[in-house]
Formats: structure tokens, sequence, C-alpha cells
């Protein structure tokens, strides 16, 4: 049987995790060259009329909400679809975007984190300002959102997934679909993608493997 990503081991890493509440070391980091805010702006899903953020971040333009189209078999966390976009499965998720957009490779995710300054310092600074939930007083939990990323956490239960099984955590993990599909482990590329995961602690981004039932969030970026 395959291993499935669990919250609980999730959670379990964060405990372990030493905290940090510093910023990047890298001080050469200079939003306004990198993101700077005249180019961001709006744009309209001709699908549902819904309007999504953008933020222009070096050479990328990305989605700077998670994307919220009401796909058959798309699920809403926990009730919060409108602030947090819903949840898409492996397949459903390569291609829910919209008309000129598209779901981010894992080498266009990394592309963003060394614009961000390095995978090292992205979570923090493509995090929220608010909505994450510290492990302990003084930990590290929101982020600086530099340039209008926007990140915020979702609910989960137990696996990433339909909500089987498992006490719902919000506030500690953002999980996200790559397009970039698992060929180089010991599992069919039919059955595992990567994905990307922040988390309320860590002043990193991480990508790991996904896998076919999995339900994840969605930001595309443009073509």
């Amino acid at each position: 049987m395959k291993k499935r990503f669990l919250i609980v081991f999730a959670l379990a890493s964060l405990v372990i995790s030493c905290s940090d509440s510093g910023t990047s070391a890298d001080a050469a980091f200079n939003a306004s060259d990198v993101c700077p805010e005249n180019l961001r702006g709006t744009f309209t899903d001709a699908r549902d009329g819904q309007v999504y953020k953008y933020t222009t971040i070096g050479n990328q333009v990305w989605m700077a909400q998670n994307l919220n189209f009401d796909d058959e078999n798309s699920l809403c966390a926990d009730a919060v679809c409108d602030a947090r976009g819903r949840i898409y499965w492996m397949y459903q998720a390569l291609s829910v975007c919209p008309s000129g957009w598209h779901l981010p490779t894992s080498e266009e995710w990394k592309i963003l984190f060394e614009s961000m300054g390095g995978i090292d310092s992205a979570g923090f600074r493509l995090k929220a300002t608010e909505g994450w939930t510290p492990l302990n007083a003084g930990w590290q939990s929101n982020g600086t959102d530099d340039c209008g990323f926007a990140l915020k956490p979702i609910p989960v239960s137990g696996v990433y997934a339909n909500g089987n099984g498992g006490q719902k955590t919000d506030g500690y993990v953002a999980p996200l679909w790559t397009s970039t599909p698992d060929i180089d482990n010991n599992y069919s590329m039919d059955d595992s993608m990567y994905g990307v995961i922040f988390q309320t602690q860590e002043l990193k981004a991480q990508i790991t493997l996904f896998y076919l039932l999995d339900y994840l969030s969605v930001r595309c970026v443009r073509d």
C-alpha cells in the first residue's frame, strides 16, 4: 500500500522542528524590484465571473488567491471557499485553471522561490500576514506577504483528501498542486504528482509527493 501524506505526520514534524521567529538571511531582497505594486491587479474568470487578484513576481504572473472554480468533484475546504478557494484531486487540478492560465510545474514553483530569495525564505515571504496558527507562543507562524501572494492555510482532516477520518485542523499547512508527475520513484506516474507545502513555523517551502486521491489547493500561473 502506498504511503499517504498524513496530517498527523505533518503536525508531528511541525512539533519537532525548531522554531524560528527571524526573517530570511537574505537581506538583499527588495520587493519593489521583485514584485512592484503597479504590476498587480485583477482578472475575471469567464467561466463563472469570479474576479481574482494577481501579482507579478519576477518574470512570472501568479494568481494571488487560491482557485475557487466549482468544478465537478471539487471540494470546499470546511466552507471557506470564498476566502481560501476550493480543493481538487490530481487529474482535476491539471485542467482546472482558467483560459490563459495553467497549473505550474515544480520548476515554475522553484523559479518563484528563487525570485523570493530562495526556497529557505520563500515560505515566510509568500505567506499571508494573518491566518496562520503558531504551534507555541512566540513561534513563527504568519509571513510578511512581500509580494501580495497572500497564501493562507486550509482546513484539513486526516489525509489531504475528502474528509476521511482524523481531527480537523486549521492554520497549520497549505498544500498546493504542481503539474509535475512522479517518474523517478517506485510509483506509477498515474498515481502520484508533486505538490508544494507551506507550514506554519517554516520559513521555507517544500516540494513533496502527493497522490491520486489527495485534494489540494490550486494556484495558477499565466501562460
